[in-house]
């Protein structure tokens, strides 16, 4: 297979800004990788221990809606812990006269927490969590908020900016457990998970950290997990450093006895090795992870054959299949409920989507009436008069250029007319019916397109493949799959393949190119900054200028296309492997940001932060990709990138405020 010159990036398109007051270039800092946010381990005096809600993976902030709302948040709890309390503080609007938390669970009341009158802020808050029924290594509580206003005050602004508890960190007392079994292996919370490979991996070693990476990331779901990809010294079989009680160590060699044990460690908890030949080494990977490890009791385990099946897209499921349950809200005048349309859990990319949105809404009276309306995103795509019986069954179509990787569906019950004095109003209830039928089609074209199409396009399985192979080539494919898996819960299928098989398959395809030598056949949006002309247009003035680029210069980047049958992801560089590594590390430095991604292209030059490209497809492309050399416009912050003391290139960061999914 002939090999192109080095990594062909295509930037026919590389690109340009303008600020909204015109062309104004600016020079962009240089990336500094940080840690990620972690699980802040904080030992107390008499032997506490706090972890921050974006370690427990219930995001920065709680909020609340309206007067009177509930939120059940449910809190991890490490073997040894003893959940006390959730602290934060609470932002409360203007016009309160009272407020209280009420806190509930399993039915049974934890207590009251009085709130500071309005308008407070940063007001220090602990919700008691003594007595909270514990069920599979958790608690659920249910947290009721009372919103009163000062007399003769009426809430009316309140809808959409009520009760705010940030800043929120889970207390226990007692000391974490080390685990003595496979089955404990995995505690409830994990902050960093460490793979230890030789430092030439064979291709089964490679296969089962890749394999092994994406399933603890998938189980953890929405808490942040750090994924390391750590170098074994010649004839070691355990870790190099101790881990932390919410850290884990996993030891993967290829051999002939297949198995998984426990490492006992001097301090902290031990380490895990996996061991097995080429046929068995991925079972045992995927043995932690599964439902049949709660029956691993003993500190050795070895699993069978323990193959994916293969997963296949419904074509229909329901809301409550796509993680959508508690669908009701309460409220005055105006009240919502947002439903998550996750276009990963309905397996593929997919159009042509309908939901049969049937519930129920309090019947209004002939004065005042309502309008109900669905949006998707910010585009209103169906509204009606209320009518007496008070029920929803209607099919909503979401059109194909509304579609996000999460959708937010928002369906909005607007009262009319007049409005009685303050307390007299009627509140109005909207229920959504978790069961409302959903249907889709697999689309033939990802929507949206680019990074937001990622990782719904490479479902149900994607090959792996780097053009060197190795240690670094695989810790580059763990990075890039376990961030696209951070996107989703459901589960990657990675397979670790040769590069000549992932290239010719046909199947969707993640590949790592950091020499630069990736095979022709593969299009990309971004090949070469040399002799590239490309138009910048400023859509606030329809004015623009051509910019035209001289000599190529070296650059890494995450690219993302869609070849006309499948979706392929290039993390590659021009032969500055270094800079590839910069730039899969400023993506895990901070958790949000594979989520943020926007555009087709993550673009880093030397001692620059990566900025994101968006190319739009245009009629008359004569480009591999379909992608026209002719940017029409383009949005976002521009760069100036120096080579040998000339500015050379501009660079554009397109990027669009996108729908939030919802919590999971």
């Amino acid at each position: 297979m002939p090999v192109a010159a080095p990594f062909r990036s295509h930037t026919p398109r590389l690109l340009a800004v303008l600020a909204a007051c015109g062309l104004a270039l600016v020079s962009l800092p240089v990336a500094n990788a940080q840690d990620p946010v972690s699980a802040e381990i904080e030992p107390q005096p008499s032997g506490t221990v706090s972890l921050d809600s974006r370690a427990l993976g219930f995001g920065e902030a709680v909020p609340f809606r309206g007067n009177h709302d509930e939120v059940t948040v449910t809190v991890p709890v490490p073997q040894g812990l003893t959940p006390t309390s959730l602290d934060g503080v609470v932002d409360l609007p203007g016009n309160v006269g009272r407020a209280w938390i009420d806190v509930e669970s399993a039915g049974r009341s934890l207590g009251r927490v009085d709130l500071p009158g309005a308008p407070a802020q940063n007001a220090p808050v602990s919700i008691p969590l003594a007595g909270a029924e514990l069920t599979d290594q958790a608690v659920a509580v249910t947290l009721r908020t009372t919103l009163v206003p000062l007399d003769a005050i009426c809430p009316q602004d309140w809808t959409g900016r009520s009760l705010n508890f940030r800043d929120v960190r889970a207390v226990y007392s007692g000391t974490p457990a080390n685990p003595t079994v496979v089955a404990d292996f995995l505690p409830p919370v994990l902050q960093q998970l460490r793979l230890y490979l030789p430092g030439d991996p064979s291709s089964a070693e490679s296969a089962a950290a890749v394999d092994l990476g994406a399933a603890v990331v998938a189980y953890y779901g929405a808490q942040p997990v750090r994924v390391d990809v750590r170098r074994l010294p010649d004839g070691q079989l355990s870790p190099t450093s101790a881990d932390g009680p919410f850290e884990r160590s996993v030891v993967i060699r290829e051999s002939g006895t297949a198995a998984t044990e426990l490492i006992p460690a001097s301090s902290g908890p031990p380490a895990l090795r996996l061991t097995g030949d080429d046929r068995t080494l991925l079972d045992q990977s995927r043995l932690i992870t599964s439902q049949v490890a709660g029956i691993a009791v003993e500190a050795r385990a070895t699993a069978g054959s323990m193959d994916h099946p293969p997963v296949l897209a419904p074509t229909s499921t329901t809301l409550r299949g796509l993680g959508q349950s508690t669908l009701t809200s309460t409220s005055h005048g105006r009240v919502e409920v947002a439903v998550g349309l996750d276009q990963t859990r309905l397996g593929r990319a997919s159009d042509t989507v309908r939901v049969n949105l049937q519930g129920t809404y309090t019947p209004l009276p002939s004065n005042p009436s309502g309008l109900l309306s669905v949006s998707a995103g910010d585009r209103q795509v169906a509204g009606w008069a209320a009518e007496p019986s008070g029920v929803i069954d209607r099919w909503i179509d979401v059109p194909n250029d509304a579609l996000r990787r999460v959708t937010t569906l928002t369906v909005a019950l607007q009262t009319t007319g007049a409005t009685n004095q303050c307390g007299l109003e009627q509140p109005v209830t909207l229920s959504i019916d978790p069961d409302s039928e959903v249907t889709s089609e697999p689309s033939s074209t990802p929507h949206p397109g680019g990074f937001e199409s990622l990782p719904q396009s490479l479902l149900p399985s994607v090959d792996v493949a780097g053009t060197v192979g190795g240690f670094d080539d695989t810790a580059r494919a763990v990075a890039v799959v376990t961030g696209l898996q951070s996107l989703t819960t459901v589960e990657l299928d990675p397979h670790w393949v040769s590069l000549d098989e992932a290239v010719g398959s046909g199947a969707p395809a993640i590949l790592i190119a950091a020499d630069g030598n990736l095979p022709d056949g593969v299009p990309l949006p971004l090949e070469s900054t040399e002799d590239a002309t490309f138009e910048l247009t400023d859509p606030a003035t329809d004015g623009s200028t051509t910019v035209t680029f001289g000599a190529p210069i070296d650059f890494a980047s995450l690219q993302t296309v869609f070849d006309g049958t499948r979706q392929v992801v290039v993390a590659g560089s021009t032969g500055v492997p270094g800079e590839l590594d910069r730039t899969l590390d400023w993506l895990r430095a901070t958790p949000d940001r594979w989520a943020s991604l926007n555009g087709d292209v993550l673009f880093t030059a030397a001692n620059r932060d990566p900025v994101e490209l968006s190319i739009p497809h245009t009629a008359g492309s004569t480009s591999p990709s379909g992608v026209s050399r002719t940017v029409g416009w383009v949005l976002g912050v521009a760069g100036i990138l120096l080579l040998v003391g000339v500015v050379i290139a501009a660079a554009v960061v397109v990027r669009h405020r996108r729908s939030r999914p919802l919590p999971r």
